[in-house]
């Protein structure tokens, strides 16, 4: 009776992509995806193993109830936040949004993983003391103290500064700005309404001098 121990892992492309799809000559066949799209997949799938081998990755995911978003949706835009706009459209497709929606998801990943597209998709109650407090530390930042500041859901909007503070179901403030009539995600969140409010304003002052 003989017994075999686990090698390890064979050497391979650095992004995880094997020789057998870079040695294809002829597109995939339907219903799979072109070889671009099967070669960022790859990768991506293998970025997560590796990731998810060492430790250093974590799904993000929220408890029930808290505000969580499904996990077609956060893997797709993970995706395209990963490999870039080359899959926009298809994904979008996928989805069932415009590429616009979806560039906003993207964005909202790339500043806050996870939670933030969660906080970006769908607006969840916040406690009012919650959004109070939050008002409270911004108050001295505003460059119109005066104007109304409008408490809807999880959103402090400060309108005639073009900034809106979005808690999300990660416990922190995700800065968004209004541009051309939408409101984008801007900065990343952080648990200090005050500082997210300083990032959104930062965001807005650096557009304006492109």
């Amino acid at each position: 009776m003989t017994s075999s121990a686990a090698g390890p892992l064979p050497d391979g492309d650095a992004r995880g992509i094997g020789s057998v799809l870079d040695g294809l000559g002829d597109p995939p066949p339907p219903p799979l995806p072109a070889l671009d799209t099967l070669r960022a997949l790859v990768a991506d799938a293998a970025d997560r193993a590796a990731a998810l081998l060492d430790g250093s990755a974590s799904t993000g995911a929220l408890p029930a109830g808290a505000g969580d978003v499904d996990d077609v949706t956060a893997d797709i835009v993970r995706f395209v936040a990963r490999s870039g706009d080359t899959h926009l459209e298809p994904a979008a497709a996928r989805l069932g949004v415009s590429s616009g929606q979806l560039r906003l998801l993207v964005t909202a990943h790339r500043f806050g993983g996870r939670p933030a597209v969660a906080t970006c998709l769908a607006p969840q109650p916040a406690e009012p003391d919650v959004l109070a407090a939050a008002e409270h530390a911004v108050q001295p930042l505003r460059p119109s103290p005066t104007a109304p500041v409008e408490r809807h859901h999880n959103r402090l909007t400060d309108a005639p500064a073009r900034v809106q503070l979005r808690y999300g179901p990660d416990l922190r403030w995700h800065p968004y700005v209004e541009r051309y009539g939408t409101w984008q995600p801007a900065a990343e969140p952080h648990p200090d309404p005050a500082v997210a409010y300083r990032a959104a304003r930062t965001a807005l002052r650096a557009s304006h001098r492109r």
